[in-house]
């Protein structure tokens, strides 16, 4: 399953140390937990691209698949 596009729509994103908080609006948002430091996130389209301390760049199409990129 995808992410709901209102995520993407809205457009934040914040990094905190192994995790990400991916917004939904101003006060809701939904935690990634990655396991690895993270150092960016960023949407693109309707895909998250989180980077990681390692250089590795993960590619996360919902809140539970990813494909390092």
């Amino acid at each position: 399953m995808a992410w709901d596009s209102t995520y993407s729509s809205f457009g934040l994103v914040k990094v905190d140390g192994k995790r990400v908080l991916i917004y939904k609006d101003r006060t809701s948002y939904n935690t990634l937990n990655v396991g690895e430091p993270v150092v960016s996130a960023v949407w693109a389209g309707g895909e998250l691209n989180v980077s990681l301390a390692s250089g590795k760049v993960r590619r996360y199409s919902n809140a539970f698949t990813y494909t390092t990129i």
